[in-house]
């Protein structure tokens, strides 16, 4: 009788050896699913980081060249030294017509100037608080004193410094001004509305990330979203960073006037998703192995039914700030049209041979990070910055740029040599481009001549496509220029 209870035993042991192993499996497989749904969240997070970060830098690119543009207007006319001498309350040196009419000429010069971007105050401010140029009066109630004038207060704030950015004076943030000492009876100021600034920055309806502009010592001066909501974020002072917590990504960029822009990711409802579908796993595994081990338990009674065993064209490209492809090909034959005899200019076309694969690669964020950044390396080497540039840039398509670039000499030998080297020395610039890591991103040229090649822009540009072909056939080099002799040629 104890010999065959043993061997009952037995042979229930080896019947729950099965729930045994499915339980260790299900709890495995749980901890597993947790750690999966962990470091997909994680990823989630580090990607929100990257493309807060691009598009921080895109958003800052954006307002430094419209903060930029006001400061160079204003230097054409801080230029000019009668200008900035004449003071209208000096009645030493002139008659009262004499200051009537200076001042009605500075007046005109200064408000001709303004409509160059309809900005919305442009003008010079004296001690005597007379005004050349145009201040409105909304900006007069804004930034006098008691006595109304605006010169003293606009003097104090600026202090020693020779320029400055602000707004929000008097808790009034519906224009950004400009203030610069012109002389030292005078200063300049110019403005425009804020509203310009949230056209400027999308947030492609996120409702979920907000743009803030943040001072150099770190208090808000402007809320850039669509919708009002209270401003959270931690100052960083650093030139570009992105910051991660558990339910919240903030990436900044500083802007060349000492602010930066801020954008936030509230990352809670992707949280409480992430936490929702760990529970809903969890009671799936739960449900099933209850089933697991009634059909185990019938099973093991002897009931034969179950079976043995169980079983996502404007003029000005957006994305980046420069000319699109019809104002630039309208621009580069002006200047060709109109260039003076003898000169020599590079029309070349640079594109971005491997975009459709970097999206492929870094999603949406990584193929605007690599169009900005070759815009950016073609930019920083050509100068076109520079207001007084004579080079051309503009974007052609999602990955193709257009370059005239002047490269004249006194000597034509020597330009065409010098023409030869800068075609070098931007393909090298533009090798130096990548994404995550170097060599990612695959960037080609093509150039032609003007006026070795032809005089024509439609055969330039012709001539610059059959040389980008040769250039991105070519298993060595990336660069090709066309010589109407014998085709596209490689150094």
């Amino acid at each position: 009788m104890e010999k065959d209870n043993k061997k009952t035993g037995l042979k229930r042991s080896g019947r729950m050896l099965p729930v045994i192993m499915l339980l260790t499996v299900a709890v495995v497989f749980a901890a597993c699913m947790g750690f999966s749904g962990y470091s997909h969240y994680d990823r989630q997070l580090d990607n929100e980081a990257e493309l807060l970060k691009l598009t921080a830098e895109q958003v800052a690119a954006g307002l430094d060249m419209q903060f930029t543009k006001l400061e160079d207007v204003s230097v054409t006319l801080l230029a000019n030294q009668d200008y900035m001498k004449f003071d209208p309350a000096d009645h030493t040196n002139n008659t009262e017509y004499e200051i009537s009419q200076k001042l009605a000429e500075l007046k005109k010069t200064v408000t001709s100037l303004s409509l160059m971007d309809n900005y919305c105050d442009f003008a010079l401010i004296y001690k005597s608080d007379a005004a050349a140029g145009k201040l409105s009066d909304g900006t007069r109630e804004a930034l006098s004193n008691d006595d109304g004038k605006v010169y003293p207060v606009l003097d104090e704030m600026l202090g020693d410094q020779r320029r400055m950015w602000l707004t929000g004076y008097n808790d009034r943030n519906g224009k950004i001004y400009y203030v610069s000492r012109a002389s030292d009876h005078s200063l300049f100021i110019g403005g425009f509305y804020t509203e310009e600034l949230k056209y400027m920055t999308p947030l492609n309806g996120r409702e979920d990330m907000q743009m803030l502009l943040i001072n150099e010592k770190g208090s808000l001066v402007l809320d850039l979203s669509s919708e009002e909501k209270e401003a959270d974020f931690d100052f960083i002072s650093a030139d570009s960073y992105a910051l991660v917590s558990d339910t919240n990504v903030q990436a900044g960029k500083k802007l060349n006037n000492g602010w930066t822009v801020v954008l936030t990711s509230d990352m809670t409802d992707t949280y409480e998703l992430y936490k929702k579908l760990a529970l809903e796993t969890a009671i799936a595994m739960i449900l099933t192995l209850a089933v697991l081990i009634i059909l185990f338990y019938i099973n093991y009674k002897g009931d034969g039914a179950f079976g043995p065993s169980p079983v996502i064209s404007p003029e000005v490209d957006m994305l980046t700030g420069i000319t699109n492809a019809e104002e630039a090909e309208n621009t580069a034959a002006d200047r060709l049209e109109t260039c003076v005899s003898g000169s020599t200019y590079m029309l070349a076309i640079v594109r971005i041979i491997n975009l459709s694969e970097l999206e492929k690669k870094y999603g949406r964020a990584g193929y605007n990070g690599a169009i900005i950044k070759a815009y950016r390396a073609i930019a920083e080497f050509l100068g076109t910055d520079d207001p007084d540039t004579d080079n051309i840039i503009g974007r052609m398509s999602e990955g193709e740029f257009l370059i005239v670039a002047n490269f004249t000499q006194y000597d034509l030998f020597k330009a065409n040599d010098e023409l030869k080297e800068g075609l070098i020395q931007l393909s090298e610039a533009l090798n130096s481009v990548y994404i995550h890591a170097p060599g990612d991103v695959h960037i080609c040229t093509g150039a032609a001549v003007y006026p070795h090649s032809s005089t024509d822009y439609d055969e330039l540009y012709s001539m610059a496509e059959k040389a980008l072909a040769e250039a991105i056939n070519d298993d060595e080099r990336c660069y090709a220029i066309f010589r109407k002799e014998k085709g596209p040629h490689k150094w």
